[in-house]
């Protein structure tokens, strides 16, 4: 072999030592996060307590990725490797901040210490440090900070593009075999237009309605998103997550998925460590921290609601009464001689319509909240005609819309959203006693509605509360109900509705709970139904687009008119 050979050789043993010596050769997933790495889902989550590993765990997905190595299990063999070798990737990773990207993602991904490494015993190599293994644990004072999990190799002179380099805070860098990694805040605008192979997000976003445009990034590259954080109970965003991964736990093929790690199940934080902490927590402290379950009974709106006591029919025969049975006699349609209404919240994404019933005061001062619309993509026409489908043939008493929605006027027209659900509703013939094909607004006052529905929830000295809500017809708004929000001001829950969650059956019950839902005998014999009356027909003549609330007050206040 000649001199060159030789040192050929002798380069290419040390490079593959060196290699052998890398973050990605020397890290072993625990078992908790072997169905993490190897899960094909397009979109993951990963979410836990304090130091449970998840976001140490993502970034070693994003390394494997933009290194182009696979992960290996807890013997050291590789793991399912799920992104192209064969060419450079696009890689963005979301942080809460500027600072966010500098002291967590930079850190996590460039610097030392993602995990702990020790020198074998017998070999004399750098292994990870197992402290599981009654040795390692042992030698806890010989562990030291295992490399960077992108090796500097893959790191070049100028890769990286500098926002503010002392703090470490970079927009990208290009690594050494040509893949990319953009780093963005999430308070900055969203970026739109590139194609890319996969998406980090690490703890909370600014903007929860951007996730939706960064998994439509994907779509062209078949890539995927992972998300690590902590359970954060005022991300819609993340709650919608966790909500897709639990239905679609038992399909073959999840798009969407969710581990969750506990801070207990850490190895490499001490046994006294986690018990001082553990002792010191309180309950609610322990279910988030440790267990990484969101906690929601601070931040709910309706904490007081509950399928056991709020839902009907009663599971149990003997706690069924002349209500229960009425309505599972008739396929959960209310009798005719109940007083019947429809709140109707238009929105230009979804349309979401109540329907409500009173029984008669023999059987009780209820309210039943039996059937529910929840429309994506519907015009005024398509509503008015799945409307039509739910009450052909029963008569209403009364037709209420969104105050604020339905005194908006529709794009290009001079019409009010309130005129052209009431022409829709014209035209498919459907009509109520008291307003006709058209609506009374809702009040305005969200506060007032907030407390007048908490009213409703209460459980009175009968043991009932005057809520009663069919759980087989109404299930959006069960999930609405259970999910909805008050809003965070920093760190207190105020008392108004957090934005951009799914409440627009929640805000159909605050105009309902505002309308008081009073029983009224209304004649639903087919040959007609009742007066509005004189006062109705006043508040008619004196609407106009465009009116002042102050000036003329909603429809409700004024009463059922007369029998005809």
């Amino acid at each position: 072999m000649s001199g060159t050979q030789q040192a050929n050789l002798a380069a290419v043993i040390a490079e593959r030592r060196a290699r052998d010596e890398e973050a990605l050769s020397l890290f072993r997933a625990m078992p908790s996060q072997v169905g993490f790495i190897e899960s094909l889902a397009s979109e993951r989550l990963v979410r836990g307590g304090n130091r449970s590993g998840k976001s140490t765990i993502a970034a070693v997905e994003i390394a494997s990725a933009a290194c182009r190595r696979p992960v290996n299990g807890p013997d050291g063999k590789p793991l399912l490797m799920k992104y192209p070798t064969n060419r450079p990737l696009t890689i963005w990773i979301i942080g809460l901040g500027e600072t966010h990207i500098g002291d967590t993602l930079y850190r996590l991904l460039f610097l030392p210490g993602a995990f702990y490494c020790i020198k074998d015993e017998a070999t004399g190599k750098l292994r990870a440090w197992n402290p599981n293994d009654p040795a390692d644990a042992a030698r806890e004072a010989d562990k030291v900070p295992a490399p960077p999990l992108i090796p500097a190799r893959l790191v070049p002179e100028g890769a990286f593009a500098w926002k503010n380099k002392a703090a470490r805070i970079f927009t990208s860098v290009t690594l050494a075999n040509g893949t990319i990694i953009h780093a963005y805040s999430s308070n900055a605008d969203v970026k739109v237009g590139d194609p890319v192979d996969l998406i980090w997000v690490d703890e909370d976003i600014v903007y929860p309605a951007y996730v939706a445009e960064w998994q439509a990034r994907l779509s062209d590259r078949k890539g995927r998103l992972v998300w690590s954080s902590w359970p954060r109970t005022a991300n819609p965003a993340l709650m919608s997550m966790t909500k897709r991964a639990k239905e679609q736990r038992t399909r073959e093929k999840p798009d969407v998925a969710e581990w969750i790690l506990k801070f207990s199940d850490n190895p490499h934080i001490d046994a006294d460590e986690k018990r001082k902490r553990l002792e010191g927590w309180s309950p609610e402290e322990r279910q988030a921290r440790d267990n990484g379950e969101y906690v929601l009974d601070g931040v709910l709106m309706y904490p007081s609601f509950s399928e056991d006591v709020h839902c009907t029919p009663k599971a149990n025969a003997f706690e069924q009464d002349e209500v229960d049975r009425l309505l599972i006699e008739r396929a959960w349609q209310p009798p005719r001689d109940w007083t019947r209404y429809l709140f109707l919240d238009p929105g230009h994404s979804c349309t979401a319509v109540l329907f409500v019933a009173v029984p008669p005061p023999e059987l009780g001062d209820y309210v039943v909240f039996y059937d529910e619309l929840y429309l994506k993509g519907y015009d005024a026409d398509g509503c008015a005609e799945r409307v039509l489908q739910k009450i052909a043939g029963y008569r209403f008493y009364k037709f209420t819309i969104d105050f604020r929605m339905g005194r908006q006027h529709g794009p290009g027209i001079g019409k009010t959203y309130r005129d052209i659900y009431a022409e829709a509703f014209a035209r498919k013939g459907l009509n109520s006693v008291v307003t006709g094909s058209s609506f009374a607004f809702s009040s305005d006052d969200v506060p007032a509605g907030l407390l007048a529905f908490r009213s409703w929830l209460t459980v009175r000295p009968s043991g009932r509360p005057r809520l009663r809500v069919v759980k087989h017809t109404c299930k959006n708004w069960i999930d609405e109900v259970t999910t909805y929000r008050k809003h965070i001001e920093k760190t207190e829950a105020t008392e108004l509705p957090a934005s951009g969650q799914a409440d627009h059956l929640m805000d159909t019950s605050r105009y309902a709970a505002m309308d008081g839902c009073r029983y009224v005998a209304v004649a639903d014999d087919g040959t007609g139904g009742m007066d509005p009356g004189e006062a109705f027909r006043r508040y008619q003549s004196l609407w106009k687009p465009g009116d002042n609330a102050a000036q003329v007050p909603p429809c409700s206040s004024f009463g059922a008119g007369r029998a005809a």
